[in-house]
């Protein structure tokens, strides 16, 4: 959601790290420590001929703080200019990125060494892992570098704490990654994988509010979407916008008609926008993060008219990252049960993160249960589930299971795995588990998903250190986890962000997300990567996943996906932010597949200066000024859906992919502008303003 990063230089709880001193001095061309000793040796060159480099620096760290550098030189096969040219499919012609792995031998909580490496300039290059993962004794740190030009970069080493009880020497190996993009050709989508129409929300729909205009742009980031059961509406949020849709299926493809539904109070001030739809009863519950607690309300009648929520929120109120979710309850049933499921809003308090219970269906949140403090888990979380068979509750992390994760904490380290708490008893107690086979991104990323069949199996989706798109499938209420599979190789994805995982039948799941061919660090701004939308469906219970790119030849998005600062996020300059942090997914009553995401391409009707379109210009990254932000939905429109006894009702897929359904309204661009922070513990509310 629109939460501040812990990891950067801008963002609160890292400013003081002496690691990040270190790097503004080497930045600014300032001097710093310098060991007596020489690294050996003093100088390499990586290539394609000899990618790897290996060397020893100097005693580092002790009392007085001493560091040591190293001569790095790239050499590309080509100048760059060319190495990197544009490609409209992939972003490039070619990528690479270079990796620098430093080891040490003492695990000493004080030996926390970090890596800061300048460019021929002395500009600050590339993004590092920081030594306070070493409170876990990892012993390991990692730098990595986008893109790298011909050129000699300095890469010093230095402790993190400043002064350590001992100087002590450390071992690096650097690697340059080198990769042909137009090597790749992405193979047809395959046969038996269901087919998707994309459908852009009119802007003519959704003018600005007052608080866009107080800020300067609009708010699409994060949208969510449910759909009634009774009836197949579908209910879209994001920003300060509700809307319903309805598809006529009569029409091929099915014609959209929508309606802005928004609750008077809940389309006034928005700090995080949260929709769900009850897939049992139907009811829509919608909320609106105001920091000390939320505005909220329901609908039982897809937003014609709505109950305002009397406490939308759990005692005491949590201040970020609001998610709301329901499904039946467990046993057994807790006092005072007046609506027929079990309600939950959790939220995270920085130091802990919480849930609390609604008995009443959304109206009223009881107290908080802690799931986990910052000792055990990432501080931000996904979106909660409920087992539509027990009542088991589930709410993921990117980051659990060793004090390492720690929500300050730059990036995790080896023990540090995607997790999820769960309650079996509505909410009271929680117990943590990990998905040990798999690893957060070095250098942070969005949240991932968990979707629950019928009969309680879990799906869950996230993205790999290794910037593959994997899940996991769980039993016996996340006890028991099947290995993480790999469902992009075929499409030679090597990036992912904002996963999302839907499940209907007990053996029919759906994993979509953002992809991208382009390898290495998705956070740095030298990032040029195309980003796609795939989905992923098994009907075997996850023994086989079929994945099948929803957008070929669209992208929807350019550039990285901005979740830590070397990413920019600068309203009127070049933002990257403008997908903020999540989509949604859903299924319809009749198993069809729904996807509510953010278009950072599709439509561009006022190119950036000096670039074409976002569709056919790959230098037009869609952070550039004006960005690009614009409300989809993706509607599956042939294949199998999740509930097999739809299956006589589905329309098999034609082997050419269907055009995108048409739409009217034109697609506005913008978002907000000069954010601004309230105290240690609230995040930005989209990016920082223009300079």
């Amino acid at each position: 959601m629109r939460r501040v990063h812990m990891r950067s230089t801008s963002r609160i709880g890292r400013v003081a790290v002496p690691a990040l001193l270190l790097a503004v001095a080497m930045q600014a061309g300032g001097s710093v420590p310098r060991a007596a000793q020489a690294a050996t040796p003093g100088t390499g060159t990586v290539s394609s001929v000899t990618p790897t480099q290996s060397w020893n620096f100097a005693p580092i760290g002790g009392t007085s703080g001493s560091s040591d550098s190293y001569k790095l030189t790239v050499q590309l096969p080509a100048p760059p200019a060319s190495y990197y040219t544009p490609d409209v499919r992939q972003g490039s012609t070619h990528a690479a990125y270079l990796q620098i792995t430093m080891t040490w031998a003492s695990s000493s909580a004080d030996q926390a060494l970090v890596l800061a490496v300048t460019d021929a300039g002395s500009n600050g290059v590339g993004n590092d892992t920081f030594g306070e993962i070493n409170s876990a004794g990892n012993n390991v740190n990692v730098f990595q570098l986008q893109d790298p030009l011909n050129e000699t970069y300095t890469v010093t080493a230095s402790n993190g704490n400043g002064n350590s009880s001992a100087a002590i020497p450390a071992h690096a190996v650097a690697t340059l990654h080198l990769i042909n993009l137009a090597g790749q050709p992405q193979p047809p989508n395959p046969g038996g994988a269901p087919g998707f129409d994309t459908y852009h929300i009119p802007l003519s729909l959704m003018p600005p509010r007052t608080e866009e205009s107080q800020l300067g742009g609009r708010l699409f980031g994060e949208p969510s979407i449910g759909v009634d059961p009774r009836n197949d509406d579908v209910m879209y949020q994001a920003g300060l916008y509700t809307i319903r849709a309805t598809f006529d299926t009569s029409k091929q493809p099915a014609k959209a008609s929508y309606s802005d539904v928004s609750f008077p109070v809940s389309d006034t001030a928005s700090e995080d926008a949260i929709l769900f739809v009850d897939r049992n009863t139907g009811r829509t519950f919608v909320s609106q993060l105001i920091l000390a607690c939320s505005l909220g309300a329901v609908s039982d009648n897809d937003g014609t008219s709505w109950t305002p929520a009397s406490k939308p929120c759990q005692t005491p109120a949590a201040v970020d990252h609001e998610t709301i979710g329901a499904g039946p309850f467990a046993s057994p049933l807790p006092a005072g049960v007046v609506y027929p499921d079990a309600a939950y809003y959790c939220s995270q308090n920085v130091a802990e993160s919480e849930c609390a219970l609604s008995v009443d269906g959304g109206l009223n949140y009881g107290a908080a249960s802690v799931m986990w403090n910052s000792s055990m888990c990432f501080g931000l979380h996904g979106h909660v589930k409920v087992a539509p068979n027990d009542g088991t509750v589930y709410v993921p992390d990117k980051a659990c299971g060793a004090p390492e994760c720690l929500i300050i904490t730059t990036t995790a380290g080896p023990n540090c795995h995607p997790g999820f708490a769960v309650s079996t008893n509505n909410g009271v107690t929680w117990t943590v588990h990990t998905i040990n086979d798999g690893h957060f991104k070095y250098f942070t990323t969005g949240d991932p998903s968990i979707g629950i069949g019928a009969n309680g199996t879990m799906y869950y989706g996230y993205n790999d250190r290794d910037g593959s798109p994997k899940i996991a499938v769980c039993t016996s209420q996340g006890t028991v986890c099947g290995p993480s599979v790999n469902v992009g190789a075929a499409f030679h994805i090597a990036n992912v962000e904002m996963p999302t995982v839907v499940a209907g039948d007990d053996n029919r799941a759906a994993f979509a997300f953002l992809g991208s061919t382009t390898p290495g660090d998705d956070q740095e701004n030298s990032f040029v990567g195309t980003w796609d939308l795939y989905v992923a469906a098994t009907y075997d219970g996850g023994h086989t996943w079929t994945t099948t790119d929803a957008t070929p030849n669209a992208p929807v998005q350019r550039g990285c996906i901005e979740f830590t600062a070397s990413c920019p996020s600068t309203r009127g300059t070049d933002d990257q932010r403008n997908l903020l942090d999540f989509n949604d997914l859903t299924i319809d009553r009749e198993g069809r597949i729904l996807y509510a995401y953010t278009d950072g391409c599709q439509q561009d009707p006022t190119p950036a200066a000096g670039h074409g379109s976002c569709a056919t210009d790959a230098t037009r990254l869609s952070g550039l000024n004006p960005e690009i932000e614009g409300p989809a939905i993706l509607r599956q429109n042939c294949g199998l859906g999740l509930y097999k006894t739809y299956d006589n009702l589905a329309v098999p897929c034609l082997p050419a992919r269907i055009p995108e359904a048409s739409r009217t309204g034109l697609l506005l661009l913008g978002g907000l502008f000069g954010a601004s922070m309230v105290a240690a513990v609230r995040r930005r509310r989209r990016r920082t303003g223009a300079a």
